[in-house]
């Protein structure tokens, strides 16, 4: 490799190297949503231990997703993700000999960790190397959604085949394909020429332990408006994740369907994703990303609370995973195009790590409400009685927006212009 490469060269190279860590790091997360509560099913767990299990994996993140967002501001990005990736592609082997409760929540405790601030990392990274850009933003959740596509349909056509070992096997191939793709990306400074100045890099040592300092400043982000909306319109939109990740497999199973069927629905939802995250760009220049971001949230969680009315009929089924998929593609450019213009360039992985961590928090809230509603008055209800509480939750953040967001447009286009 030359001494010296071109801007171009290395932008284009840093943004390969995303894009391959878009397809992996979604990939382990949403094979994870499938073969996890199968697994728990099949040693024997009911539906309040399952919905825990699965919320299980979210508690560390929710604690340290702030902290991770900060060391990736400290440290670089790339060298955050290529650690948490190890995390990914050893701890799933792990799986098919823990056939307990308590063993469980462990291992998703630690997997949990390890693969979210996988994707908080490659979401980061994906900011800086577009700059911000919608366009680019939505060809980095293209792949995304492809690497979602195929690891739910991989996993539980693995699962169907051969069993446990093999479906955690492909979750732990795919975590090691983050460390290769994270390995092809540049170094942290490999864009500074040789005699520019650069200040050190901090030691490790120094910024593992969480300050409270830091802390402070990376909560501080949520008084400025737009971010303040991006963090409550992601806890909304991580509901029908959520629930697809829980009990909507598990309802699935009980009716008859296999693995593979329910793998397929999961990963049609993500397909249909790659769609809405190619119309986001061209939606936005119709409808003011506010508005088209909350429409697209309240179609998601529309699309997975009529589960049970329609669980019989696989056409229909196949219509709302679209929907729900569609949605959510449209949703993801946008919230991180918001997040990248309306949070300061130095402190963009202290702005992601605070997003996942109102997301994780909304990933263990749901699966465990969902599950202890599924135990009172059954699993059917629990699909409608969640689905009403986060519609009507959209329904206030959209007069909420309508009257807290206007201004904050305003300022920014003033700033931008005084930038000019």
């Amino acid at each position: 490799m030359p001494q010296e490469l071109s801007q171009a060269a290395i932008q284009d190279r840093e943004n390969r190297a995303t894009l391959g860590t878009g397809l992996f790091t979604n990939g382990v997360w949403d094979m994870l949503s499938v073969v996890v509560p199968l697994y728990a099913v099949a040693v024997g767990l009911n539906a309040a231990e399952i919905g825990l299990i699965v919320a299980a994996r979210s508690v560390l993140p929710t604690v340290l997703s702030i902290h991770g967002g900060i060391l990736m501001d400290q440290l670089g990005t790339r060298r955050v993700l290529i650690w948490v990736a190890a995390g990914s592609a050893t701890l799933p082997l792990l799986y098919p000999v823990s056939g307990w409760f308590a063993v469980l929540a462990i291992l998703q405790l630690l997997l949990g960790l390890s693969s979210s601030l996988g994707l908080a990392a490659s979401q980061t990274w994906s900011m800086q190397a577009s700059h911000g850009d919608t366009a680019m933003l939505a060809r980095y959740s293209v792949f995304s959604r492809i690497g979602t596509f195929f690891g739910p349909v991989i996993a539980g056509a693995a699962w169907d085949v051969s069993g446990p070992w093999a479906a955690f096997a492909c979750v732990a191939l795919c975590g090691a394909g983050i460390m290769v793709a994270a390995a092809r990306g540049m170094p942290r400074d490999a864009h500074k020429s040789p005699n520019a100045k650069t200040s050190p890099a901090p030691r490790v040592s120094s910024v593992l332990v969480p300050r409270w300092e830091e802390h402070r400043k990376a909560i501080a982000l949520a008084a400025i408006p737009a971010v303040a909306f991006i963090l409550a319109a992601s806890f909304l939109r991580n509901a029908p994740g959520a629930i697809q990740g829980s009990l909507f497999v598990v309802y699935l199973n009980g009716i008859g369907m296999s693995g593979t069927l329910i793998g397929f629905l999961v990963a049609l939802s993500e397909f249909f994703g790659v769609f809405g995250s190619l119309m986001a760009a061209p939606l936005e220049r119709r409808l003011r990303a506010d508005r088209l971001l909350l429409v697209s949230i309240t179609a998601s969680i529309a699309g997975i609370a009529v589960t049970p009315l329609i669980g019989h009929f696989l056409v229909l089924l196949i219509v709302a995973s679209a929907v729900r998929g569609i949605g959510q593609g449209i949703s993801q450019p946008l919230m991180y195009s918001t997040l990248s213009h309306a949070a300061p360039s130095t402190k963009h992985g202290a702005s992601v790590g605070l997003r996942n961590a109102v997301v994780r928090l909304a990933s263990i809230m749901t699966p465990a409400a969902m599950g202890i509603a599924a135990e009172a008055w059954g699993i059917e209800a629990s699909f409608y009685v969640i689905g009403v509480v986060f519609l009507v939750a959209t329904a206030a953040l959209a007069v909420v927006a309508r009257y807290a967001l206007p201004s904050a447009a305003k300022s920014e286009r003033g700033s931008r212009k005084a930038e000019a």
